[in-house]
């Protein structure tokens, strides 16, 4: 009976993940966004009890990717700890708010998939709350990733890589993906409406030089 919990602990796998994401050549919506990561997000922990017990540490690595991707699609940026509404005294004004979270990980192990790769599959779901505070769109988008070599030396390294994959996928799938949510494809071509009665109305009041 004392071998038990040796035996278990020798099954575990523990990761942090450590990705490095690099800036996206884009060119930057005019817009001032506020990114909400909350603590459920930047503390996100995997864990799975199946087959062999894996725990990987997630939050922050995918809040280094949201933070860089969004710094990236947007002229501004800032860190919210909530969804906020904006009012007309409120300094430098957020015109978007982003608040992503941890729908599904899934795991497929070398047993399982009889190759010596590990995937990993993350969903997110990214929801988009105008200046008011008031939803705009519900976004579920799902990364996926691969260990690039078979011969990596521990599960931890190949669970760290696959995982890492599969978080630089997600950047790519918001930077392609996110103008053209419908939701923010439509709120974007009215704010470029709004834009020149703004410009008109400025210039009668002699505040457009």
């Amino acid at each position: 009976m004392a071998l038990v919990p040796l035996l278990l602990a020798a099954c575990s796998t523990n990761v942090v993940v450590s990705g490095d994401y690099p800036s996206a050549l884009t060119k930057p919506l005019p817009y001032h966004v506020g990114l909400v990561l909350n603590n459920s997000f930047t503390q996100y922990t995997f864990k799975s009890e199946e087959e062999q017990n894996v725990t990987m540490a997630l939050g922050q690595s995918q809040s280094k990717l949201f933070d860089r991707v969004f710094t990236d699609i947007f002229a501004n940026k800032s860190r919210l700890q909530t969804v906020k509404k904006q009012t007309a005294t409120t300094p430098n004004p957020i015109d978007l708010m982003i608040v992503p979270s941890v729908e599904e990980v899934q795991l497929a192990m070398p047993f399982e998939t009889r190759l010596n790769v590990f995937e990993v599959w993350i969903k997110y779901n990214v929801q988009v709350f105008n200046s008011n505070g008031e939803p705009i769109a519900d976004w579920l988008m799902s990364a996926y990733g691969k260990t690039q070599t078979r011969f990596l030396k521990s599960e931890e390294a190949a669970l760290d890589q696959a995982t890492t994959s599969a978080l630089r996928d997600a950047g790519v799938r918001l930077i392609i993906g996110f103008e053209r949510i419908p939701e923010i494809r439509d709120w974007i071509e009215q704010k470029q409406k709004e834009q020149p009665e703004k410009n008109k109305s400025l210039a009668k009041s002699g505040d457009l030089s």
